[in-house]
């Protein structure tokens, strides 16, 4: 078959879920009615395996986000291109060093892996990505698969085995499936409206089941072989290495604060929307570090800051009680860059053995960041207040308070235990926690505390050129907040329309905006939008992400959509660069869900720190206003945003 010659340079790429000559052979066979007749060609081999390997390279950096290309690389390396296994040992080397879990490997129905697929061959000039994400994806019923597991396994393979392969992967997609049983769900909507969703389920083999008919070996076993060759050698691989150069130190850094990212997104789902000083506390103070899981440290530290630890005078509330929204992504990124330095602190208190960095940063992602039982079964050797000393570590307003809120509470195991049953009510019940039952179980810790009580100290009065700093900015945040809710609502009413069957959801808060533009001569600048919305059906929120443009004449359609959560897809956070908000699983995000302003952009003043300033309190803010006024702020433009 000649044919099959000509189409080897184009589509016969080894990315794929099997080996990888099985993976070039059915990619091949997957384009074969569609290019059949192509113009005839000569093979180039060469350029193939290029294009193969910038394809496996491109899924790993693409699936994962905190991996550099020359990682991807090495992992593939000793994968042996074998793309499924090379997935497992990073998971193994990023967060499956606890023995009771193991790595996973690649699920072909996942929207990430589908992404990463379509991203990669699109990424090596595949003619047809859809087709390999489909054919990744494909499900074979029992008498196919047991034809195509047959014709695998023959030492080489002919044209008949080669035909019967190709017949096989393009029978109409409804024949391979055979019905084995049926779910069936039925919702009433507020309104009376009734909607029933029957869940048909197919007596059907995945493709990934052909390995073990073909290499006669379980992916178990290959991981196994694997990291026995590592631990032979690790004594030539273990060089010491500076925190900032370790690209193993960084990608493991960037697991955890992907992980963290997304405890933040889950406190927020869980309160009830926010007053202003609330949000203030949630990004100023509202750490992730404590006596209990992270989701309740973050939201217990936030109300106890925006109550006892900071509270702002009633006509400073009032004044920001409508700065709800969070436009700038560096706010919210810049309390989770501190929260890591305070957990990496706790982590190595807890664990003399974690010491090390790379210990201290491995134990966190095993344990996905929950560290609390550690903590409460090593008190008694601690010879300082270990929540004192992670708080110092990560730059907390009041860490000498907060360490001795958390010690009281680690030491009072009823009032931790009723916070921590109103957290489990709100997160199982799809409801929002009772802030007011939080802050009367926060003063009955706080009144058997022996710490005093903060003081507010008066910041030093602003000079005129700081004050206009600051009242340029809020104006500018409210001009832009209420045009980004504008379009938000509009967008929220499309949706309504188009998924008819859901609920009606209406706009909560934002919480993350990115821009891009597109180069010259289209300049047509779009906006990457996390907002929380509510339902009828339940108080709990739900993350949105959105779509649109800045004018209505923009060629592409503005959407929005709900994003799953749990949640563990790309990540990556560098020194300039930083994926900040949380995109769908789609090819086409991928690349651009890295946006400028990285780790290295949130030491300075922020937009939110200005809109958030109180002359009670912000004392350090206040002496850096009066000092840098030129440097007024990271927007000064707000004729775009005109309603």
């Amino acid at each position: 078959m000649t044919e099959l010659i000509r189409l080897l340079d184009d589509g016969g790429l080894c990315l794929g879920l099997l080996d990888p000559v099985s993976n070039i052979i059915l990619n091949i066979l997957a384009l074969l009615p569609y290019d059949a007749a192509a113009a005839a060609s000569p093979p180039a081999a060469k350029r193939s395996r290029g294009r193969s390997y910038r394809s496996l390279v491109n899924f790993v950096v693409g699936y994962f986000g905190c991996l550099t290309e020359e990682q991807a690389a090495r992992y593939l390396y000793w994968a042996r291109a074998d793309l499924p296994l090379a997935v497992m040992l990073v998971q193994h080397d990023l967060y499956e060093h606890d023995a009771q879990h193991q790595p996973q490997g690649l699920d072909p129905d996942s929207a990430r892996t589908q992404a990463a697929f379509k991203w990669a061959a699109q990424e090596a000039g595949h003619p047809a990505p859809d087709t390999l994400v489909q054919l990744m994806a494909i499900r074979l019923y029992p008498d196919a698969f047991a034809l195509l597991k047959k014709q695998f396994a023959e030492v080489s393979l002919s044209s008949e085995n080669v035909r019967a392969i190709h017949r096989l992967l393009h029978r109409p997609y409804d024949a391979q499936m055979t019905p084995c049983g049926t779910t069936t769900s039925t919702n009433v909507s507020a309104d009376g409206s009734t909607i029933t969703t029957t869940t048909v389920r197919r007596a059907a083999h995945r493709i990934t089941s052909l390995r073990q008919h073909i290499d006669h070996t379980d992916m178990a076993a290959k991981l196994s072989s694997c990291l026995t060759q590592g631990y032979a050698q690790k004594h030539t691989l273990k060089t010491p290495c500076s925190r900032d150069a370790c690209d193993y130190l960084q990608s493991l850094e960037m697991h955890l604060h992907g992980m963290l990212h997304h405890f933040y997104i889950t406190a927020l789902t869980l309160l009830p929307t926010p007053s202003g000083s609330l949000m203030r506390s949630f990004l100023m103070a509202g750490h992730c570090y404590g006596s209990m899981d992270l989701v309740s440290n973050i939201i217990v530290n936030s109300i106890w800051y925006d109550r006892h630890g900071c509270p702002l005078p009633e006509s400073e509330r009032t004044k920001i009680e409508q700065y709800i929204d969070i436009l700038d992504p560096l706010s919210l990124f810049c309390v989770e860059m501190h929260s890591l330095k305070g957990l990496t602190e706790l982590a190595a208190l807890a664990d003399p053995q974690l010491s090390v960095a790379t210990c201290a940063l491995e134990n966190l992602c095993s344990a996905k960041c929950d560290i609390a039982t550690m903590l409460q079964s090593s008190t008694e050797r601690f010879e300082k207040n270990p929540f004192h000393e992670a708080s110092m570590a990560a730059g907390h307003p009041l860490p000498l308070q907060l360490g001795e809120l958390q010690q009281q509470l680690l030491l009072m195991p009823v009032e931790r235990n009723k916070l921590l049953s109103l957290m489990t009510e709100a997160q199982t019940g799809g409801t929002v926690l009772p802030i007011d039952d939080v802050a009367s179980i926060l003063d009955m810790v706080l009144n058997r505390s022996s710490a005093p009580a903060p003081a507010l100290v008066q910041a030093p009065e602003l000079c005129v050129k700081a004050l206009s700093v600051v009242s340029s900015n809020r104006s500018y945040y409210e001009k832009r907040r209420r045009w980004f809710r504008s379009k938000l609502e509009r967008i929220l009413k499309e949706y309504a329309t188009l998924h008819f069957w859901e609920p009606k959801y209406t706009l909560d808060y934002i919480c993350g905006v990115e821009e891009s533009g597109e180069a010259p001569p289209k300049f047509h600048t779009c906006y990457h939008v996390n907002f929380m919305a509510t339902c009828e059906l339940r108080p709990q929120k739900t993350l949105f992400f959105a779509e649109f443009w800045l004018t209505d004449d923009d060629p592409m359609p503005s959407f929005c959509c709900t994003l799953p959560y749990p949640y563990a897809g790309r990540c990556y956070y560098g020194v300039r660069t930083a994926r900040k908000i949380v995109y769908p699983d789609r090819a086409e995000y991928i690349g651009k869900d890295i946006t400028d302003d990285g780790t290295g952009s949130v030491g300075g003043m922020l937009q939110m720190d200005h809109v958030y300033f109180s002359s009670e309190g912000d004392v350090e803010l206040a002496k850096n206003l009066n000092i840098l006024p030129s440097s007024e702020s990271r927007y000064d433009s707000d004729s775009e945003y005109e309603d």
